[in-house]
């Protein structure tokens, strides 16, 4: 890891943190820009923000709302990421613009899926014609038991994915097998990547993460070249963290 580190230790929830530090990125964003765009993701993170970001102070109508992964399923599907801030989110808070969401389309196949992902990105980054990486204000990632984040998987081939931004898995090691996920291509030109850890079941990964650094840990290689990196964790998760693992900004 070289990019800028904060580390929040936040008693028993982290929910709170994570809505707050949302709403600060999405407002200082919307000064210098006319949009905002996130990423968000699934498990217990969607839990957070689909239960708590309809009462954020913010211009949604401003925002970009994407899938940092997704499990090709229907929405419907208990397993389905979109589907969960659908039914918690956008069908319980009918004010927040439904519009705002960019959805996997999961009637595809996982290769046909993320190469549609990928077009919807850059139409949205307005970088149709264009190789250039598109940059996320925020990426909201979660922190599996495996170390793993997005559907990025310990020892998985896509740990090495250098060209797709999106990209397809047809074997996740965790169910369901069929997905597409954001690469590091993508997640490591984000302005800012934003890790929530509840529990102490996360406590030994999150040391092997930020004390030990474990680069055979998809987390670990998170690092936004260019950007902040930002860990937030609740007492249990932090239990065996001694101190502030933060790190200066690279030279």
């Amino acid at each position: 890891m070289s990019a800028s580190l904060d580390f929040y230790r936040v008693g028993d929830a982290i929910c709170d943190e994570i809505l707050g530090l949302l709403e600060m990125t999405a407002n200082e964003t919307l000064k210098k820009q006319d949009v905002f765009r996130v990423g968000v993701s699934g498990g217990s993170i969607a839990n957070v923000l689909s239960e708590g970001m309809h009462d954020l102070r913010s211009d949604f109508s401003k925002w970009q709302i994407f899938l940092c992964d997704e499990r090709i399923v229907p929405e419907d599907d208990k397993e389905s990421t979109y589907g969960v801030y659908k039914r918690d989110l956008l069908d319980c808070h009918p004010g927040f613009p439904k519009s705002v969401f960019y959805p996997v389309n999961c009637s595809l196949e996982p290769v046909e899926a993320a190469a549609d992902y990928d077009k919807t990105i850059r139409k949205a980054f307005g970088l149709e014609n264009s190789k250039e990486i598109p940059s996320f204000d925020l990426l909201i990632l979660g922190i599996g038991p495996d170390g793993h984040t997005a559907s990025l998987f310990p020892g998985h081939p896509l740990l090495e994915e250098k060209e797709k931004l999106i990209a397809p898995i047809e074997n996740s090691p965790k169910p369901p097998p069929k997905r597409v996920t954001m690469t590091y291509p993508l997640i490591n030109n984000a302005k800012v990547c934003l890790f929530g850890s509840q529990g102490e079941s996360k406590a030994d990964i999150l040391k092997k993460i930020l004390v030990d650094k474990d680069q055979s840990l998809p987390v670990t290689r998170v690092d936004p070249k260019n950007g902040r990196l930002i860990f937030v964790a609740c007492d249990g998760a932090a239990s065996k963290i001694e101190g502030n693992p933060g790190r200066k900004t690279k030279a």
